[in-house]
């Protein structure tokens, strides 16, 4: 008997059957809370979107800070920028760029600064922006110049053989605070043409007895240098920058005689000169006057306080002269013993222009006449008194008027 082939369909169908029950089990005995049968997706979480920050400004130190530059030395033009600032808050950095005229296209000495620029960077608070770029500009001369850029402010003028140097302060520098910027060499010599300077001298007088130069470089192109020599061994040299005027003042003992020598100028010769709008200064007039008592001829001088020394000698006919000096604000007085005939003539400061007599007082006792004789000693009478006491007052009023300041200017005493 044949019998057939088993089939493997039937396995496969049992065990399809089995995995179906399987999972209907399953199904069946899940937890009561699960009551979707279909799955659903797990939702996708999106971040919302949002505004970026710009970060805050990072400050630095001022010896931290790095810098880029420009420069053109023939133009006198030049610019830095900072590349790592701003600067922090109190930090700062001067720069300066400078223009010079010198003796030659190539470095030599002396320099004589003719234009300057300074700027700084300043440091800024916490969020705050700085300054970035600084531009500077100078005068360049239309002769034989250099130009520099520099770190800092302190400017050498003029620049000589035994002055400092700028060194590695030269912006673009190889080494030093100078290398902390990235450029073009800083410094530039050259131009055409020899710097002259054109000097000039202005003197003045003044009423005391000063003169006053003034040292006029205003239209050279280089610096001028003065050579000042006055009374009593004075000397002094001066150098006046260009387009620049400055003065120096002699006094009386220098001001005598003056010479000022400078390249390119006519020596300067000369002194003091009184002024024609000089005023005399007032000065107080003297009193002075005299009287005849019984028993003396007195003289009497009162001098003000803004007068001038008044001395004076005093010639009796008879007897020793006497001399009298009075200070400014004091009073002096001679006295000369009365006697018949006596006369005094007044010399010196304050002139008398003549002979005064002695002249007897009226209520004078008899025999009191001066030492006189008895019955001499009463005054004169008749057209000769009159024309003595006349001429006596004439001669005061023009001493009172005719006094004047110097001392040795002869003025009339008079009664």
């Amino acid at each position: 008997m044949i019998r057939p082939q088993p089939s493997h369909r039937r396995p496969l169908a049992v065990a399809a059957a089995a995995l179906a029950g399987l999972a209907a089990a399953v199904a069946f005995t899940a937890p009561a809370s699960a009551t979707n049968a279909s799955p659903s997706p797990s939702p996708t979480v999106t971040a919302s979107p949002s505004t970026p920050t710009q970060p805050a400004p990072h400050c630095v130190k001022a010896v931290d800070a790095t810098y880029t530059h420009t420069f053109d030395g023939p133009k006198g033009e030049a610019s830095i920028t900072l590349t790592n600032g701003p600067l922090c808050a109190g930090e700062q950095q001067e720069l300066a760029l400078v223009s010079y005229v010198t003796p030659s296209a190539t470095f030599a000495v002396p320099q004589y600064l003719l234009d300057k620029s300074i700027k700084k960077f300043v440091g800024v608070a916490d969020g705050e922006l700085g300054v970035a770029t600084l531009d500077f500009r100078v005068e360049v001369p239309n002769c034989h110049t250099q130009v520099d850029f520099l770190f800092g402010s302190t400017i050498i003028d003029p620049l000589t053989d035994t002055s400092d140097r700028y060194g590695d302060r030269k912006v673009g520098s190889s080494s030093g605070i100078g290398a902390r910027s990235t450029g073009p060499r800083g410094w530039y010599n050259g131009g055409s043409g020899s710097c002259s300077a054109a000097p000039e001298v202005i003197a003045e007088s003044d009423c005391e007895g000063s003169v006053e130069l003034t040292l006029v470089n205003r239209t050279g192109n280089a610096a001028a240098t003065f050579t000042i020599t006055g009374s009593g061994g004075f000397t002094q040299t001066v150098t006046v920058p260009m387009r620049t005027i400055e003065t120096r003042k002699l006094n009386p003992g220098q001001a005598q005689e003056i010479t000022v020598t400078a390249a390119g100028m006519k020596d300067f010769t000369g002194g003091w000169q009184k002024p024609e709008d000089c005023q005399q200064p007032e000065v107080g007039a003297p009193d002075a006057d005299y009287e005849s008592t019984c028993d003396a001829m007195t003289f009497r001088i009162s001098n003000p306080e803004d007068g001038a020394t008044v001395t004076s000698t005093f010639t009796p006919s008879k007897g020793e002269a006497k001399t009298l000096t009075v200070e400014p604000g004091r009073a002096g007085s001679v006295s000369f013993t009365a006697s018949k005939g006596l006369t005094v003539t007044v010399t010196g400061d304050l002139d008398s222009g003549g002979p005064l007599a002695w002249e007897q007082p009226k209520d004078c006792a008899e025999g009191g006449a001066g030492g006189g004789t008895p019955g001499e000693g009463l005054p004169v009478t008749g057209a000769a008194a009159g024309g003595i006491a006349a001429g006596a007052l004439a001669l005061l009023a023009a001493g009172a008027v005719l006094f004047v300041v110097a001392r040795r200017r002869r003025i009339r005493f008079t009664a």
